[in-house]
This record gives C-alpha cells, structure tokens and sequence, in this order.
C-alpha cells in the first residue's frame, strides 16, 4: 500500500556532491532538490508519521522526539562537514519538490548571500553564569564602601552595630546587582572582539548547579581559522575572574541555526 508521502527539509546548501545516506524515516535516500544553484537536503517521508496530525502527536513521544532529533542532527552535521549549510528547524516539511524550488526562487539572492556569509565559520554558543552568593561575598570582601562600614560597625555598640550592619546588607544586594550587569557587559564586549556576529537570546531554564544562574546566552558567529582566539580569550577571562563569582561556558561548534535568514515561505 502506498502511503501519502512529503518531503522533509534539513537545510539549503550550494550544489555539490552528496554522500549517500539515508533520511530521517531511516529508509529513504536523501536527495538535493536543485534550483538557481541553490539545493534543498531533503528527503521523502510518510505523513502518516510527518503529517501535520501525526507530527503533533509524534512531538509528544519522547523517544520518537529523540530519535528523530538525533537523526535530523547527524544529517545536518554531515552536510555542515562539507561546506556552508543554512540549516532549517526540525520537521519543516512540504508536500512536494516543486514547493520547495518556489522557495528558492522566492529567496535566491538571500539564500546566496547568506551560504557565502558562513563559507569558513562556525557557530558557538557563550552562556554567562553567577553565583549570587559568591558574587556577594566578592562584593563584601572587595568594596572599600562595604569595609568601611564592616570596620565601623565592630568598632560601635550593638545597637548601633546592628543598624550598620543592615544597611551595610542592603548596599551589598545592590551592588551586587550593579556588578553582575557590569560583568555581562565586559563579557560580551570581550566576546564581540573575537567574533563576527553575536546574537543575544533571552537565557532558557535557570541553572541549579552550583546555584548559579544565566545571565546571558549568546550565539556567536565565529572565524574557523579565530576559533582558537576566541577560546583562549573566553578561558582568560574566566581566569580573571575565578573569584567573583561569575563565569563563561562556551559551546560548540553547532549548526547555524542562529544565523539562518528569515525566509519567504509563502505562495
């Protein structure tokens, strides 16, 4: 019995050869869907199982969403391995090839202009971490503001030290705040100095290690032949501030994902 079948697409890439493999259904070929110089990975699927319907409740199954995300990524990783790919999302599916041409028709100028962008980088993500606690403790032992007071307090009664020691709390909570936005934008100027283009994502869940929590959560487009930089510089200024209580946690490399133009997918 023949199955309603669709065609799902992994990224845009410019023409070239393509290893045989096989998609994400694990049956079916891949093949490049060619338009303009410009070609489609992708590969024929049942939409009994990609469907529109089918994916819904596919998307709820998390060992089918496992699976089918690890296969999607290898694909797209293999590609990446062999030139410039601009990657698509998860399950974007059309209902046949010559959707997909109209597509690259419709973009071909943005589609040319961005694979000749990524020729030779990679994406990498930066996630700024604080410790509030130990953040504080670096601001109580470190401002002359804060000393000043701790000093005065021991020297003065214990009604009078109590009132000191409140007010010298509340001066810590704020400048600790004041020091972790401080910190954000050093980080990220310090980053923008290695890269060709960051973009700024709002952090995702809180992070419990440790109890620390992100600050920032960056995607950072970045040199192949940088990349070394860019490391060592992330690595120096975590050393330089091992002991305030803030960190970086670089990532990668990824598919540009972040980087992927927005696209005309209507008609």
């Amino acid at each position: 019995m023949a199955f309603e079948v669709g065609w799902y697409l992994y990224g845009f890439l410019s023409y070239g050869d393509l290893a045989p493999m096989t998609g994400i259904d694990g049956r079916s070929p891949l093949s490049l869907i060619a338009e303009n110089g410009i070609a489609a990975l992708s590969s024929s699927v049942s939409l009994t199982e990609f469907g529109e319907e089918a994916l819904r409740r596919n998307l709820e199954d998390l060992r089918w969403l496992e699976d089918k995300v690890r296969l999607h990524e290898s694909i797209v990783e293999s590609a990446l391995a062999k030139g410039p790919l601009l990657p698509m999302k998860f399950g974007t599916i059309f209902l046949d090839p010559e959707r997909i041409r109209a597509v690259i028709r419709r973009n071909t100028p943005i589609l040319r202009a961005a694979l000749e962008d990524l020729r030779e980088k990679e994406e990498w993500g930066v996630k700024g971490f604080a410790d509030p606690a130990a953040l504080r403790a670096a601001v109580l032992r470190t401002d002359p503001a804060l000393l000043a007071l701790s000093r005065e307090a021991t020297a003065k009664p214990p009604g009078h030290a109590f009132f000191l020691r409140r007010k010298m709390e509340t001066s810590a909570s704020a400048k600790s705040r004041e020091r972790e936005e401080s910190f954000a934008r050093e980080a990220l100027e310090t980053i923008r100095e290695t890269v060709v283009e960051v973009k700024e994502h709002p952090p995702l869940l809180p992070e419990a290690r440790r109890g620390e929590r992100i600050v920032f959560n960056l995607a950072c487009l970045v040199r192949q032949e940088g990349v070394e930089t860019f490391l060592a510089r992330v690595a120096r200024w975590n050393r330089g501030y091992a002991e305030q209580g803030v960190r970086l946690v670089a990532s990668g490399p990824w598919p540009p994902y972040h980087f992927v133009p927005r696209l005309d997918n209507d008609g």
